[in-house]
Parts: C-alpha cells; sequence; structure tokens
C-alpha cells in the first residue's frame, strides 16, 4: 500500500509562493527606499541651497550698509571741510572720495610679502568677525548729469503759454527755465551721439540715418509728463507713435534708465548710444574727476579734440608718455586748467557757463554725491549681486532776504567823499560775499534705487 505524499508537496509550493513574495516585497521596499532617499536628498539639497542663497543675500545686504557707513563718514568729512576755512587747503572733498571709494573685500586677501605682524592682524581680524561667507563692494560716482525726468510738463493753475526763447537770440539762454536748457542739452547730446556714429559706421547711418532726433526727445518728454498737462504741449507726433504701437505711456518720472527701451522708437542700439550720459536722479553735481569726453562737450561746446585728448591725458595720466594722473582737487583747480592751461575759455565765458548749469540745478565740483554700489554676496556656492544707488541730498540754502528798495531821496552826492568811500567799501565786500562760492552741506545718504543682478 502506497503513501500518498501530496501534502508534502504543497507544503513546498506553499514555501516556495511565500519566499517568492517575500523577496518580491524586499525588491518593492529596496526600490521605494531608494527613491524615498533620492528624493529626500534632493530635497535637502535645495534647502541647503535655499539657506545658502538667503546668507549670500545677507552678505550683499551687509555690503549695502557697510557702503552707506562709509558714505555717512563722507558725509560728515565734507561738512566739516565746507564749514571750516583753515581745512579748505589742506584736505580736500576729492581726497575724501578717494578713500570711501576703494573697494572693499571680505575675508580680507593676503598678498605676498606680509611679515608676521601684518598676518597675524589679519587672522585676528578674521577669528573676530562672525560673519560668513564672502563680500565684495564697490562703490563709483555717477557722472552722468542729463536727467530725462526734467523734461517733465507740470500742470498749472495758469494755462497760459509762455513764450518761447529763441535759441538763435545770444540773450535768450538767460530767459530759459531749466526744463528747456536741459531739453536743449538733450537734444545737443543726442545729435552729437547721431553724427559721431554715422561718421564711424556705415550700417548705423542706414538704419538710422532717417531717424529725427527731436521726434525721440518728444517721446521721452511725452513719457515723464502729467498727462492732464499735455493739452498745451506740442507732443502730438509722439503721441501717435505710442498709439501706434499700442504703448501705453507712464505719464510720471523715471524711476530707472531700463525704462527707455519701453518707448516707440527707442530700440536697444538708440538707448545704447546715449545711456551712459543719463541719469533719472538728481545728481546736481557735475563731477569733473569722472566726466567723459562728450559731458566735455556739453560744458564746452566749443573744445577741439586736440584740446580733449590734452584733457584726459592730464586728468588720467599716460602710460606711454609716463605722465602721471592729476585728479583736480577743487573747482578753482579745474577752472583754471580750462581758462588758462588749455585756453578753452576765457574767464568772463567760463563764469557764464557755470551760471547756466547753476540755473538748471547743477553746480560743478571735484567729488560728486549720487554713487552707484554693487554689492557682491557669496556663501558656499551660492552669491547675490545688489546694485544701489545711493545719493546724498544737498541741504536746501536758507531764502535770501529782499533787498530793501532804494529811497530816491537817499542821495550820494549828498554824502561827504569819507561816507562815499566807506559806502563803496561795503558795497565790493557784499558783491564779493555774493559772489563767494556757496557752501555746500550734504544730507544723511539714502538709498533711491535698488536691484537684483
Amino acid at each position: 500500500m502506497k503513501i500518498s505524499n501530496s501534502p508534502l508537496k504543497n507544503l513546498k509550493n506553499e514555501s516556495g509562493v511565500a519566499l517568492l513574495m517575500v523577496i518580491s516585497s524586499i525588491a518593492i521596499l529596496s526600490f521605494l527606499l531608494a527613491d524615498f532617499s533620492f528624493e529626500t536628498s534632493l530635497n535637502k539639497i535645495r534647502v541647503y541651497n535655499i539657506q545658502d542663497r538667503l546668507r549670500a543675500k545677507i552678505n550683499a545686504e551687509a555690503g549695502i550698509r557697510f557702503a552707506l557707513a562709509k558714505l555717512r563718514l563722507y558725509q560728515e568729512g565734507r561738512n566739516l571741510i565746507a564749514k571750516n576755512e583753515s581745512l579748505k587747503g589742506t584736505v580736500n572733498p576729492s581726497d575724501i572720495e578717494a578713500i570711501i571709494t576703494q573697494p572693499f573685500i571680505f575675508p580680507i586677501p593676503e598678498p605676498k610679502g606680509l611679515d608676521v605682524l601684518q598676518r597675524t592682524a589679519i587672522a585676528d581680524f578674521k577669528k573676530a568677525m562672525i560673519l560668513e561667507g564672502e563680500i565684495a563692494v564697490t562703490i563709483t560716482p555717477v557722472s552722468g548729469f542729463l536727467n530725462p525726468n526734467t523734461l517733465r510738463v507740470f500742470k498749472t493753475e495758469e494755462d497760459e503759454e509762455e513764450e518761447e526763447p529763441d535759441d538763435d537770440d545770444p540773450d535768450s539762454a538767460a530767459k530759459k527755465t531749466p526744463q528747456q536748457y536741459i531739453e536743449g542739452k538733450l537734444l545737443e547730446t543726442l545729435k552729437s551721439a547721431f553724427t559721431d556714429k554715422m561718421e564711424s559706421s556705415e550700417d548705423f547711418q542706414s538704419q538710422y540715418g532717417s531717424v529725427e532726433p527731436e521726434l525721440l526727445i518728444q517721446e521721452l518728454k511725452y513719457y515723464v509728463s502729467d498727462k492732464s498737462a499735455l493739452n498745451n504741449a506740442d507732443l502730438s507726433e509722439a503721441e501717435s507713435q505710442f498709439n501706434l504701437k499700442e504703448i501705453v505711456a507712464k505719464h510720471a518720472p523715471m524711476t530707472s534708465l531700463d525704462e527707455l527701451y519701453l518707448l516707440p522708437s527707442w530700440d536697444d542700439e538708440l538707448v545704447d548710444l546715449i545711456k551712459n550720459q543719463l541719469t533719472v536722479h538728481q545728481t546736481a553735481i557735475i563731477q569733473v574727476n569722472e566726466i567723459t569726453k562728450n559731458q566735455l562737450k556739453i560744458l564746452f561746446p566749443k573744445i577741439t579734440e586736440i584740446q580733449i585728448e590734452e584733457f584726459f591725458r592730464h586728468r588720467d595720466g599716460d602710460e606711454e608718455l609716463e605722465q602721471k594722473a592729476k585728479k583736480f582737487k577743487n573747482t578753482k583747480e579745474f577752472e583754471d586748467y580750462i581758462v588758462s592751461s588749455l585756453g578753452v575759455v576765457d574767464a568772463d565765458t567760463y563764469k557764464e557757463r557755470v551760471k547756466e548749469f547753476a540755473k538748471a540745478g547743477l553746480r560743478i565740483g571735484a567729488a560728486g554725491k549720487l554713487y552707484k554700489v554693487v554689492s557682491s554676496g557669496t556663501y558656499e556656492r551660492a552669491s547675490y549681486n545688489l546694485v544701489a544707488y545711493i545719493d546724498l541730498p544737498i541741504k536746501p540754502s536758507p531764502k535770501k532776504k529782499k533787498e530793501k528798495k532804494k529811497d530816491p531821496d537817499d542821495d550820494d552826492d549828498d554824502l561827504d567823499e569819507e561816507a562815499k568811500k566807506k559806502k563803496e567799501e561795503e558795497e565790493k565786500k557784499k558783491k564779493e560775499k555774493e559772489e563767494k562760492e556757496e557752501i555746500i552741506q550734504l544730507m544723511e545718504p539714502r538709498v533711491i534705487e535698488i536691484r537684483v543682478e
């Protein structure tokens, strides 16, 4: 009689199936574990990258704060020199500006040739700092002084049209408003840039030969002007260009030069042609140590190419001729060089030009008040760049008292010789005091534009 082994076979089959299920489960769990580990590692890297970028951003912001602190010291130094006559011949504003515009890098690099004490001092400084990562800060003066926002047309209470001054009239410059003066200078600068570019590039001439600079300035004026004040302004052609390309004008002051790219007829090449000579911020001071060739032509239209070359060779130096740079320490040095050394204009013409720009709210100076700050923060592999424009506004001067009208009964003929002489001396001193350079007091630095790059 045979004994059946089917139960044993069933047991073996069930054991095999169970083993197969266990192996399959392990394989599936291993795959899930690998996928989970990958996702976890990926999220971990993302979190670390976010943390690193946040720390890099904090470092960049710290660089901006450091620049504000340096400019605060610059403000104190400038104001002290302006108020103290004895310091004016010893320390110049340009010297202080040269110090605060020095680049800053942290950690401090260790150049070759340092002795033990210097290396130890740098090492101790690094240990005392709680800052992690790297910072690089550069401060540069803004040289552009033509502001498109000056073209802005405001709504006035009176709708009477002002008489437009004649450009051909030599006496009309004194009658022009600051807005009209800057508009003329903008047009003059744009025409000059067009002429220079066309002479050097045939492609530019063939593409932009039919473009009218006057229309470009009209578009700019239409874009920044108050919409309710455009009734009396002759900007219909500019308005039609905006309507034709379905562009809505801002009708408010520009906050960045990048807005030039929004104008209908201003493409990239035209904007780049003049962009470096403009600023949307109130410069107020024409910085002679940062002035460019085109800006020098705006100041003195009759200056020759030879005089321009000599000017920049004197200011910036010449390596081939082994000529050292001689920066202008004050406005007097600049005036003497332009009038006496180069002979660009005579003394009276120079003073007239200064008065014209003063009417437009611009002063000539050896040190500026508007600065571009580039702060780069780095932490591990993350970096963050901030570009800020920092302004030190000029403190408004107190209003001058109105002079009393001369009494017709007060006749100088009735005075004796000594009284006449005394009165003439008083009037002479009063005139010298009025002609004396106005004391400029700067207010605390403030960020007026900031963007991420």
